[in-house]
């Protein structure tokens, strides 16, 4: 019984899934975090009230012989708690799937962090190329 395949099941947990397309040789799909709410890095308070809106272009796994780039759609908060330094902060991953500041997922980083210690600088690079992971000689 063949099944289908839904976009959702490519992406992190957590995630919803706004656009999938096919550009050339690389699916680009959109995400957007499914919370409503984030907690404030710097004093741990939970915040709602939305400030703006920006993208994170990450390499993700491949899909069906094609590279995978998501873009999430990430937001930044308002801290309302009047003893905190922070006015605005971005809203934090959890960190099994996207770190702060990362290119790339979680679950390539391990594949590539694994790559790297196998094989280490240029065959871990060669080899990563070869399962359409995007890294170089030095990230290996």
């Amino acid at each position: 019984m063949p099944r289908s395949l839904h976009p959702a099941a490519f992406v992190p947990p957590g995630f919803h899934v706004e656009n999938a397309v096919q550009d050339g040789a690389i699916t680009v799909i959109t995400v957007r975090h499914t919370s409503k709410s984030s907690q404030c890095p710097g004093c741990a308070t939970i915040a709602e009230r939305v400030h703006s809106h920006y993208l994170r272009r990450l390499a993700d796994l491949p899909l069906a012989g094609r590279q995978v780039r998501l873009i999430v759609i990430a937001r930044r908060f308002r801290c309302d708690s009047t003893s905190c330094r922070r006015a605005i902060f971005t809203e934090r991953f959890s960190a099994d799937v996207l770190a702060p500041s990362a290119r790339r997922t979680a679950r390539l980083d391990c594949l590539v962090h694994h790559l790297g210690l196998a094989l280490g600088g240029r065959p871990a690079a060669n080899f990563a190329r070869r399962l359409m992971l995007p890294v170089s000689n030095d990230t290996c």
